[in-house]
């Protein structure tokens, strides 16, 4: 199976942690596909197949969809199935944290938390290691403040696009409180980033047989790593700028709480790290990006309209460069 479309895969870590994963010892109970091969172009390892490729194990089971046994949309019921068993691994996984995050990588005869992965068709994510997930969340942000600033992000409303990302930066401490109190030392741990759903192969009672697609995965924050995710977001919701908890996302955390995840017993669940990574997507244009906009800042505690906040922000924000950047080079 080819791992892009293009010449350019994921860092060689990212492969080699699916070759680690293939020992019994390592993530038992994880029901991820054994990698027996990987090429990549950019190192010669490719045996002439001209893109990057991973070989792995297939699992049993199909791609999950959102559909019931019937093959309609499933019903509450049958979504339980899927929410148990995906909240037993995620409990699991709550017992295996990592001292920062990242991404694992195989060094030698052991496993390190290295570089985050990156997804070069969407925007270079930043390097890291990450030692607490104020600089985890700070690194992120900034990374989209420098790409609008440097045209190559938002080009039709950068400065609308630059506020957002900055008020993000800005709040980063939402994420990082973790029971309301700031710890010592975090503790992190392994997510798949990319879990709309159809990472999930189920059988033909929804049960989950096998979760694949872990090229991307990182080790994150505790907030992130349990918190609503794509695979239960009302993407109805989500795309239009609503702030929803949805009926999926309360359904996972119940049954998290019922499996013993210990975070879940003492936190309340919002939407604000989803929202954070969502953010304004890869909008074309203000008119669809401005809902997404409004969503984040009302997540994050902000009670003004849209237009009261940008005049607030853009007096706050006079003395930042990048931003005066901005609005010189559209009144030129």
């Amino acid at each position: 199976m080819p791992a892009y479309a293009s010449k350019t895969a994921p860092p060689r870590g990212s492969f080699e942690f699916l070759e680690w994963r293939a020992s019994p010892l390592v993530f038992p109970f994880l029901p991820a596909p054994r990698a027996f091969n990987y090429g990549v172009c950019s190192n010669g390892t490719d045996h002439s197949v001209g893109v990057a490729f991973l070989l792995i194990e297939e699992l049993p089971g199909r791609p999950w969809t959102g559909q019931g046994v019937s093959g309609t949309t499933a019903t509450d019921d049958e979504k339980a199935r899927i929410w148990s068993d995906l909240a037993e691994i995620l409990a699991e996984l709550e017992h295996h944290p990592f001292p920062k995050a990242g991404s694992l990588c195989f060094h030698s005869s052991s496993v390190e938390i290295s570089a985050v992965a990156s997804d070069i068709f969407v925007v270079l994510t930043p390097n890291g290691p990450f030692h607490n997930s104020t600089a985890y969340y700070t690194a992120f942000a900034e990374q989209y403040l420098a790409l609008i600033a440097d045209g190559q992000l938002y080009t039709e409303y950068p400065i609308n696009g630059y506020l957002v990302y900055r008020f993000l930066k800005d709040n980063v401490s939402q994420l990082a409180e973790q029971g309301g109190e700031a710890k010592p030392s975090e503790e992190f741990f392994l997510k798949h980033v990319d879990d709309k759903g159809d990472h999930l192969l189920v059988d033909d009672d929804l049960h989950i047989t096998g979760i694949i697609d872990w090229q991307m995965a990182r080790v994150v924050p505790r907030r992130e790593a349990f918190g609503p995710s794509l695979v239960t977001a009302d993407m109805n919701a989500l795309c239009g700028g609503k702030v929803s908890i949805s009926a999926d996302d309360v359904a996972l955390t119940d049954a998290l709480r019922q499996k013993g995840l210990s975070w879940m017993t003492s936190c309340a669940v919002d939407e604000k790290a989803r929202r954070f990574f969502w953010g304004l997507t890869l909008e074309s244009e203000w008119l669809n990006a401005l809902q997404l906009a409004i969503a984040i800042l009302e997540v994050f505690g902000v009670s003004q309209d849209w237009a009261q906040w940008r005049e607030t922000a853009l007096k706050e924000y006079e003395t930042d460069e990048r931003l005066n950047g901005l609005v010189s080079s559209i009144s030129r």
